[in-house]
């Protein structure tokens, strides 16, 4: 069946088949198409987004020439703490989402490191989960609460 592939013979088969005289051949290829069309550009829309460049605005700040040592060191260790912080953050969340999934995830060195960087109190708090955010109450809170009284209509 597969020995002698004959192309021209299905071109020629496809093209008298497309040059048949059809009532609604035209309705048809147009809604075949179509249809090719919104499921190609819905897959490349929503299946694979593509993510906009986001604005970035780059700040600067302007010292006076007359800075000492001092003030220089000052700002730079308290931009090595903000970092340190955020870090510490971060990791915590890692570590809560690798206890979550069972896997080992040692961050004793660096829990060292913030905690010389930082101190124990605020490095414990960098560690702390946050509290989640409530942004509705619940069916039982809202029960749970008296009913206000209708304002008095003023004459």
């Amino acid at each position: 069946m597969f020995q002698k592939p004959d192309i021209g013979g299905g071109v020629s088969d496809f093209w008298t088949y497309i040059r048949e005289p059809k009532p609604h051949r035209w309705a048809i290829w147009g809604v075949a198409l179509a249809l090719t069309w919104l499921v190609f550009n819905g897959v490349e829309k929503y299946l694979i987004p593509v993510e906009e460049p986001k604005t970035q605005i780059i700040y600067f700040e302007n010292w006076t020439a007359n800075r000492s040592a001092a003030e220089v060191r000052a700002d730079w260790v308290e931009r090595a703490r903000d970092e340190t912080r955020r870090n510490a953050k971060k990791r915590a969340e890692y570590q809560r989402f690798a206890d979550s999934l069972g896997i080992e995830y040692d961050s004793t060195e660096a829990d060292r490191v913030t905690r010389e960087t930082l101190g124990e109190e605020e490095a414990a708090a960098a560690k702390r989960k946050p509290e989640p955010v409530q942004v509705r109450s619940t069916l039982a809170e809202r029960a749970a609460r008296a009913p206000q009284p209708a304002p008095k209509p003023q004459p």
